[in-house]
């Protein structure tokens, strides 16, 4: 593949990726007012709670395969009979110890205590460790099929929002709404397996190599059930603090406004890499420099004007997006709006050195020390400060993280650029924000259309100030822009 089918490949596969997440984006901005005001905060903690239980066993079934698989194919792409060889190694040990861990999540479901409706949630979510059993899409990110990957995602994201809408209406349709939320990504999934097995042919794998890819792959689910403990675990623990979950729905509230927003920043990781380790695979260090360089100036470009944005925006936008009830979340946003820039630099040298570098043992080490210092902080401060204990734990954790990663890379990547990259866009942040705060005080209209009018009027005097202070990536994406557009004509 030369460099430059590679690279319009690239910017193909981000776009596709783009239209989608800004469609996973605008689907909670569409579902979440409606089920905030339907389920209450005290059943979006049930469901929250419920999640983080499932999500245990989910990812103790996957192990770190899906991570591995993704490498491994993404490493012998270009060959149909070594990645075939990986595929049915990684599906057939995936599948089965998916299985045991499901059967495992039934017994619990029987023998916990818990009250009528947390178990009928429970019950429900058996269809998402389904789907973790026969989903083939890491393999399908691995050969850099996102544009299919985003096509049907933004199916599978139309239609549960459709069914939410039109079905989900009373308290009591939380088992129903769960229902929607799991079982069509299921049936998405069966439509992953056409393009996969044209792509592959069958290799029985020996069980051998099963096993190779079991060892294998613990040094893959450390990173991620570190991930899950210190994501989850505030939840869960929340959900032990108080019986009625109302802290567990106030903190599910508050991270999901913004993780949507993050959503856009971060989208482009797994693409990036599976990009950066075929270039890696490749011993290309040019092709490798430059991308991780635009890479990096994309991810900075978009994760500072979020945290802002979401400073600016939260107290117009919160009482619209959640309804009564959920007042506290606009001051939860704004502690949590910290750990945007935190995950986006983590996610980020994740995706250009550790995995293309295969440093996932060292990654161990790094998420054995952050998980420990984040459940100790939990213990201490969710007994003290409540859904503000946990908050301020999980962000102290991505930022601790975010530094040890930027102190390893150092000497291999530019980490240099990530500081200096973000100057203008932290100064453009910073005026957009006293403008949105601006508006937000003098504009008497309603609250839908004031929040309109800060949204727009933020992106405009965004890129406005970055232009003025001559910010080399977004002048160099512009001027691309243009040039394209007088092309088509």
């Amino acid at each position: 593949m030369n460099q430059l089918k590679m690279t319009e490949n690239l910017k193909i596969n981000f776009v596709f990726n783009i239209v989608y997440q800004v469609v996973a984006v605008l689907s909670p901005l569409v579902v979440t007012p409606k089920i905030s005001r339907v389920f209450g905060v005290d059943y979006i903690g049930i469901k929250s709670y419920t999640f983080s239980i499932v999500y245990y066993f989910a990812i103790f079934g996957v192990l770190g395969l899906d991570m591995l698989g993704q490498r491994r194919v993404a490493l012998v792409k270009d060959d149909i009979n070594l990645r075939s060889r990986e595929f049915w190694i990684i599906y057939s040990t995936r599948f089965i110890l998916v299985l045991i861990s499901s059967l495992g999540y039934v017994g619990y479901t029987f023998i916990a205590p818990l009250s009528q409706m947390e178990r009928t949630v429970s019950f429900c979510w058996i269809i998402y460790l389904f789907r973790e059993m026969i989903n083939p899409i890491w393999f399908l990110q691995g050969i850099e099929k996102y544009r299919l990957l985003s096509i049907l995602g933004i199916i599978s994201q139309v239609s549960y929002v459709l069914c939410t809408v039109i079905f989900v209406n009373y308290k009591n349709d939380l088992p129903l709404y769960i229902i929607f939320y799991t079982l069509i990504p299921l049936l998405i999934s069966f439509c992953y397996f056409p393009p996969v097995l044209k792509s592959i042919v069958f290799i029985r794998p020996e069980r051998k190599e099963m096993f190779s890819a079991v060892k294998e792959s613990v040094i893959y689910f450390i990173p991620t059930v570190a991930t899950a403990i210190y994501s989850m675990v505030d939840k869960t623990m929340l959900g032990l603090f108080d019986p009625q979950k109302i802290s567990t729905g106030l903190y599910e509230s508050a991270e999901r406004l913004v993780k949507v927003a993050l959503a856009i920043s971060t989208a482009s990781f797994t693409i990036m890499r599976t990009r950066m380790s075929y270039l890696y695979g490749k011993r290309d260090p040019h092709g490798y420099a430059v991308t991780t360089k635009k890479f990096t100036s994309f991810s900075l470009m978009l994760c500072w004007p979020i945290m802002f944005g979401i400073i600016g925006i939260s107290k117009d936008f919160v009482p619209i997006f959640f309804g009564e009830g959920f007042e506290e979340v606009i001051g939860l946003s704004y502690i949590f709006s910290l750990v945007i820039p935190c995950l986006t630099v983590s996610g980020l040298l994740q995706a250009v050195f550790i995995f293309p570098y295969g440093l996932q043992k060292t990654m161990d080490i790094y998420y054995g020390i952050i998980v420990s210092i984040n459940v100790v902080m939990n213990l201490v401060l969710i007994s003290i400060m409540g859904t503000v204990g946990a908050i301020i734990s999980s962000v102290f954790a991505e930022m601790l993280l975010a530094v040890i990663l930027v102190f390893r890379a150092r000497r291999s990547i530019d980490v240099k650029h990530i500081a200096t990259g973000s100057i203008k866009y932290i100064t453009a942040s910073v005026v957009m924000l006293f403008v949105m705060k601006y508006i937000s005080s003098v504009v008497l209209l309603n609250s839908i259309s004031k929040v309109a009018i800060e949204f727009i009027v933020a992106i405009a005097v965004y890129f406005t100030v970055c232009i003025v202070l001559q910010e080399e990536f977004v002048i160099s994406q512009l001027k691309s822009f243009f040039i394209r557009i007088r092309e088509i004509r």
